[in-house]
């Protein structure tokens, strides 16, 4: 299927900038006076609002088709902190933005720059000030009280307490595992299973009552980081908002838990899951592009891991695919390779297995809804139900097979018309692709997303 559009996406206007964020914010204005020209709110609109609302209550259009689900501002939850008292630091929030939260379908905007990160984490922790002080003044009418609202803004306290460091290094030995693993079932297996899966318990809920699982350690979904700090913040701060708990333990001990749950982590698995927006560019063949995924041609060309982040973090999510590019003289061809033992087998209500790849003209598109469908410029769609097929306006043949438990599919497109589209130029398109999983139930369950890539000549 073959879905050639171009239609633009006009942001709500960005009546309030930076200025919101230099109103509320205790404390001196942002650091770097080349940043005033950034406008927080208009970032925030374009790459937060999709999922954490225009006001940041958790409540956008995509809000409803994620889980985990997006933060809601206003009770000043924020999951990922490294100080004593739950409240995130700037830097924490600049981490979050940056790297984005892995075991959920927040995205990393390392791409932004310096300064526009800088400005969002600015007005987000404005916006948590001004949405918690209407909290406060709601709190207040419930008592049949009047509170207005720069008193109640006063009355929000966001000072970030005192950063939790990583002890003295305990060395780890086969003694100091053995006590890490005792301390393990004793305090963490209860949520996270004595494997560390975390699959058991269903009855978990996070602060607004909705079904959560304690991560999974071994597929190295940690949503801050595997590093030892990150860690031990996660084992100390615990996660505010989430049946997490803080726990604190003298060094050794908490150097014993820290060493065991290290032990849980399957090397290269948080690797594997980080998203990381990468400029692809086409290697040249000899000779002519095959649609066939098991042509010879394709053993000529490199593959490169692409992570995928699922909507919905169901067992049933594609944690990536092998991509290769390549071009001849007159066509540019992506073969993708992913796992899947449960091909679809059709059936009445039953999701399809569907791969596809969006090229858009905008440098930075949405990486989510509207802008995700709005600012793609042509869209090659495969999906299990329709099978393979050729469409003659632009000249794209899509041709697959599922063996040995993975799929494998071939787009290859000719270049006669506007190969500038698919990013057959030195300025290049960005490139975003998505996989369904069927076996994951709706389509909502079973999508997983890229961020947007580059590609170029």
């Amino acid at each position: 299927m073959i879905l050639p559009t171009i239609t633009r996406f006009a942001l709500a206007p960005a009546t309030v900038c930076l200025a919101l964020a230099s109103v509320l914010i205790d404390g001196p204005p942002p650091a770097a006076a080349s940043q005033q020209h950034v406008c927080g709110r208009r970032l925030y609109l374009r790459n937060c609002a999709p999922c954490h609302g225009d006001s940041g209550l958790g409540d956008g259009p995509g809000a409803a088709l994620v889980d985990p689900a997006p933060r809601d501002f206003s009770q000043v939850r924020f999951r990922l902190v490294s100080t004593d008292n739950g409240i995130p630091t700037r830097q924490d929030l600049f981490d979050v933005i940056t790297h984005g939260i892995v075991g959920s379908a927040m995205p990393p905007h390392e791409h932004l720059s310096l300064e526009e990160r800088s400005a969002l984490v600015d007005f987000v922790r404005g916006l948590t000030r001004a949405r918690r002080a209407e909290v406060l003044q709601a709190h207040a009418a419930e008592n049949g009280e009047s509170l207005p609202f720069e008193v109640a803004l006063e009355q929000v306290h966001l000072e970030p307490g005192a950063s939790v460091a990583l002890p003295p290094l305990v060395p780890s030995t086969p003694e100091l595992l053995a006590e890490g693993r005792r301390s393990y079932v004793m305090h963490c297996a209860p949520c996270h299973d004595e494997d560390g899966r975390g699959r058991s318990r269903t009855d978990l809920l996070d602060e607004r009552g909705r079904p959560i699982f304690a991560r999974d350690f071994t597929a190295g979904i940690l949503k801050g980081g595997t590093s030892r700090l990150d860690l031990f913040r996660r084992i100390r701060c615990g996660m505010p908002g989430s049946p997490m708990p803080r726990f604190e333990a003298p060094e050794r001990e908490s150097w014993a838990l820290l060493h065991h749950v290290e032990s849980l982590i399957q090397p290269g698995a948080k690797e594997r899951l980080t998203q990381v927006h990468t400029v692809f560019r086409p290697e040249r063949v000899e000779g002519r592009l095959d649609a066939d995924p098991a042509a010879a041609v394709w053993n000529e060309v490199s593959s490169r891991w692409v992570a995928v982040a699922p909507l919905q973090w169901t067992d049933e999510r594609v944690d990536g695919f092998h991509l290769q590019v390549a071009r001849d003289e007159s066509s540019v061809g992506l073969r993708l390779v992913w796992e899947d033992s449960t091909p679809w087998a059709g059936g009445e209500n039953v999701t399809p297995d569907t791969a596809t790849v969006r090229f858009s003209l905008f440098e930075d598109p949405q990486f989510f809804c509207p802008g995700r469908e709005g600012e793609s410029a042509e869209i090659w769609q495969w999906q299990t139900d329709l099978g393979d097929y050729r469409f003659e306006p632009l000249g794209v043949v899509v041709e697959s097979r599922h063996e040995d438990g993975r799929y494998e599919l071939v787009f290859l497109r000719e270049l006669e018309k506007l190969p500038e589209r698919v990013g057959m130029s030195e300025e290049g398109v960005s490139v975003a692709f998505e996989l369904r999983n069927g076996a994951a139930g709706d389509s909502d369950r079973s999508q997983n997303l890229t961020v947007w890539h580059r590609l170029a000549e």
